[in-house]
């Protein structure tokens, strides 16, 4: 985080299980919430770069990368890889388990990927 940059907003969404209104089970993505009905949003510093191409459907897709460091605290630490991101107008699929900076022990580090054509990205 160089100067303590922390000027991207970061969402976070959790596959959860819920029922259609026919009482059919389905699984949809949901905001954290820090309490009932207050969305976790946290600042971090989100540095982007380009992707690689790889063929999908007979053409390249280009997926950009970016990593973001967020301050570690309790919220942070329940971050999974399993999890979304929300930010810069985009889904971006966590790549690995959040850890520690290696040069500040108060940053987590998250890498990530564009989710392109991401399940359930009008919800």
């Amino acid at each position: 985080m160089a100067g303590g940059l922390l000027n991207d907003r970061i969402a976070f969404q959790r596959l959860e299980p819920g029922r259609t209104p026919g009482g059919n089970a389905v699984l949809g993505w949901a905001d954290l919430e820090l309490a009932p009905g207050r969305r976790l949003e946290l600042w971090g510093d989100m540095t982007e770069s380009p992707g690689s191409g790889a063929m999908v459907s007979g053409r390249v897709e280009t997926a950009r990368r970016a990593v973001i460091q967020l301050r570690a605290g309790a919220v942070g630490r329940e971050i999974r890889a399993s999890d979304r991101i929300l930010a810069r107008g985009a889904v971006w699929k966590i790549r690995g388990t959040p850890s520690q900076s290696p040069d500040r022990p108060d940053v987590l580090v998250i890498s990530c990927e564009e989710w392109i054509n991401a399940p359930g990205q009008g919800e």
